[in-house]
């Protein structure tokens, strides 16, 4: 978090396994939000996740006793 603030810069790579010519990448600045992150896992592990499985609804309640904080990252134009 220190090194976001000081410097709010982040890129992310993304290709399939095995895969050397499909990749999407994006880089850009960095903002640190407080508010909408237990918001965001709840909506993503009801996405992903099978919530009835009691592992994984045991994992998002532990996400949600947590303090958290969303970064965003906004790409450059």
């Amino acid at each position: 978090m220190r090194r976001w603030r000081r410097a709010p810069r982040a890129s992310i790579v993304a290709a399939p396994v095995g895969e050397r010519e499909r990749r999407v990448s994006i880089a850009g600045t960095v903002t640190v939000e407080l508010d909408g992150a237990h918001d965001l896992a709840s909506r993503l592990a009801a996405r992903y996740w099978d919530l009835d499985d009691l592992t994984r609804a045991a994992d998002l309640a532990g996400m949600l006793a947590e303090d958290q904080v969303r970064l965003v990252l906004h790409r450059r134009p």
